[in-house]
């Protein structure tokens, strides 16, 4: 079958060429760059990690200014005791007053340590919610890429199917005209190279759709055309046990669930803030200004200082603080079943992936052992054909368990390639195995 696919090959290249190759890198860049929903969270964790700082967990003093002018027009009538009298008509007066005054809260109960070190906990959770959005992301496009690739190499199948089939065609009407053939035969060797096309049109349909898909997931021109690699390249050295050790270490679903339980145990904190007092320094500077053209002063300005210190203490508030620390407390004890929960539903995910990937390997195996006779055969049934020693049914069944074998072996490549994607997404490993 050489003389066939040596042409059909050179022609792939050659469409190949006027490609620009995108190789699963390259789109993997492309997603970190331009995905909408990678962005998105990458401004989400940026927002939580502005707001991870001293100031908004309450160590840092607020200092405030404010100041007022106004100025009032009235008409005056005064009688003294004395017999004097003043009465003024269009009396202007103005006031003047500015200030600037600093609270400073220097013990809260251990509040603002606890709150600080919430915000750290958030960061930490909204840099591992970026990541797990970015692992979804790219394993997602992974996914989307081998199976563009297992579509080229589908349609690869069929256009040398449709060139074997064209042969077919050709070896029915000369035989046709030789006398030694029918017209049934050519009929029907140019109806199978018709469903042929059928099956090469519905192929490069589905593989537009991929690509289109892919292009929306690296968040580039929908319409953009690209080639990818002519192969489906599988890890070998995969072990469960590795990937079992290294998911407790870097899971992102894990290490959130271990960051929400660090976030109970500081709300039970911030509960128990509530017993103790709140001790404040505040302090002040006031400027008062003001001018009238009636009444006992003309001018009276005043300006200083002012110190001091508050506490408080919540005596009693209906039970309220020791409520909100049995809700904290309780609240713990639900974020550490829902991590056991996590780490049970990883370990049964990773076992349930690997053996679907070993399960994959072992039927890549079977089908290129599949392929070789499945080739092999169509080489002996075409020759066998031009010596009229095979009837077309017999070829035609010949040449469809050629595509068969090839379409099977993708699958299995694929969906191996597929689960060991989710391996090492599962792993925390997945951008550093691409």
């Amino acid at each position: 079958m050489n003389f066939i696919i040596i042409p059909f090959l050179f022609l792939i290249s050659a469409f190949s060429f006027a490609q620009e190759l995108l190789t699963p890198e390259e789109a993997i860049r492309l997603a970190l760059l331009n995905n909408y929903s990678i962005s998105i969270a990458r401004n989400e964790a940026e927002i939580v990690d502005n707001n991870s700082n001293i100031g908004n967990a309450g160590f840092l003093p607020f200092l405030t200014a404010d100041g007022s002018y106004s100025e009032s027009i009235n008409n005056t009538n005064q009688e003294y005791f004395d017999g004097r009298s003043v009465e003024r008509d269009g009396a202007e007066s103005s006031t003047l007053t500015a200030g600037i005054f600093l609270n400073w809260t220097i013990f809260d109960g251990l509040r603002m340590f606890a709150s600080l070190d919430m915000l750290k906990a958030l960061r930490e959770t909204g840099e591992l919610n970026f990541k797990f959005e970015v692992e979804n992301n790219i394993s997602d496009i992974v996914t989307t890429y081998y199976d563009i690739v297992r579509l080229e190499e589908v349609l690869e199948v069929i256009r040398t199917n449709i060139l074997i089939s064209e042969q077919r065609v050709k070896i029915a009407n000369d035989e046709l005209e030789v006398g030694s053939g029918s017209r049934f035969d050519l009929r029907q060797a140019q109806v199978d190279l018709n469903e042929d096309k059928t099956s090469l049109l519905r192929e490069e349909l589905n593989l537009s759709q991929a690509k289109i898909l892919l292009n929306t997931l690296l968040g580039i021109e929908t319409t953009t055309d690209f080639s990818v690699i002519d192969s489906i390249i599988i890890l070998k050295d995969m072990s469960v046990e590795d990937i079992l050790l290294t998911a407790k270490e870097k899971n992102v679903q894990l290490k959130i669930a271990e960051e929400n339980k660090t976030i109970s145990e500081l709300n039970i904190s911030l509960a128990r803030s509530d017993i103790f007092p709140v001790i404040s320094l505040n302090a002040g500077y006031n400027f008062t200004k003001s001018e009238s053209e009636a009444g006992l002063l003309q001018v009276n300005r005043n300006y200083g200082f002012n110190y001091g210190i508050t506490a408080s203490l919540n005596i009693f508030n209906g039970l309220n603080t020791r409520r909100e620390i049995e809700n904290a407390e309780i609240s713990l004890k639900n974020t550490e079943l829902l991590y056991n929960d996590v780490v049970q539903k990883i370990n049964a995910n990773i076992i349930n992936t690997f053996n679907r990937y070993e399960n994959s390997k072992q039927i890549v195996q079977l089908e290129e052992q599949n392929l070789i006779a499945a080739e092999e055969n169509l080489d002996i049934a075409l020759e066998r054909l031009r010596l009229g020693n095979i009837t077309p049914l017999e070829f035609r069944e010949t040449q469809i368990d050629l595509f068969n074998a090839k379409s099977s072996l993708v699958a299995a490549q694929f969906e191996a390639k597929a689960a060991e994607t989710e391996l090492l997404r599962l792993s925390g490993r997945l951008v550093s195995g691409h």
